[in-house]
């Protein structure tokens, strides 16, 4: 009996580690997207409090690390949606469905709308998840409203940026783009590094990076959006007068 015990004893911590990460690690595939479909990388890695963490790429949409919302893992099944990242606002974001299939691969779906995609993917290293970006301050000098103009399509895009500092708390901002029709942008994340400040809208996959220029008081960079990087030139709205 005493040998029986010591023996469970010491394959117990084998066992547990064997049954919770079977779905661990970095994944590579394909989306069956119509035509032809689309490059994946999923990380899915679990955590020490049961709870699991993940982040996926998709290079031909722009989305790298994107973080995975509602992870539901059991014995060789998962289940996740891609939060803002792949999300349209009248059907909500995109779900996965996977389970590890008898030859080591995951299989599953991706649905969307009411349409639905085939998903293959192979275990290729291990887990490599992105952590997930927070926004941060930004710089006396750019917080205020901000305009310029890009073309797409042959029509202009007028823009207006608006950035704000909040006490103890990152900065937060308004994206507005007007053309045919005015759509404000939902930004989740915006972040400033030496000169350089980034914005992103993961929910309408669009984005605009610059660097501020002090001598000509603009902001220099590109929006990205529809797979397209677009030159865009912010000038400062109004002066403040303190």
């Amino acid at each position: 009996m005493r040998r029986t015990i010591i023996a469970l004893l010491l394959t117990a911590p084998a066992l547990a580690y064997g049954a919770a990460p079977a779905l661990e690690g970095r994944w590579e595939g394909r989306i069956g997207i119509p035509g032809g479909g689309t490059p994946v990388v999923l990380d899915l890695a679990a955590g020490p409090g049961g709870g699991w963490t993940g982040s996926v790429i998709l290079p031909g949409l722009g989305i790298k690390g994107a973080p995975l919302a509602n992870i539901v893992a059991g014995t060789g099944e998962v289940t996740f949606d891609l939060g803002s990242a792949l999300s349209i606002p009248s059907q909500g974001p995109a779900r996965f469905q996977a389970h590890l299939a008898a030859d080591g691969r995951m299989a599953g779906e991706m649905i969307q709308g009411g349409n639905t995609a085939a998903v293959s993917l192979e275990r290729v290293g291990p887990a490599q998840v992105d952590p997930a970006p927070r926004s941060s301050a930004v710089g006396r000098a750019l917080e205020d409203r901000w305009v310029g103009e890009f073309e797409l399509g042959g029509y202009p895009r007028h823009v207006t940026i608006t950035l704000e500092n909040h006490a103890n708390a990152a900065a937060t901002a308004t994206f507005v783009v007007v053309g045919k029709q005015t759509t404000n942008l939902p930004v989740d994340l915006v972040t400033e590094e030496g000169q350089f400040l980034r914005l992103e809208s993961q929910a309408m996959r669009v984005s605009f990076e610059g660097r501020f220029v002090a001598e000509a008081d603009e902001l220099r960079g590109t929006v990205a959006l529809l797979g397209l990087e677009l030159p865009l030139v912010l000038h400062r709205a109004a002066r403040r007068t303190s």
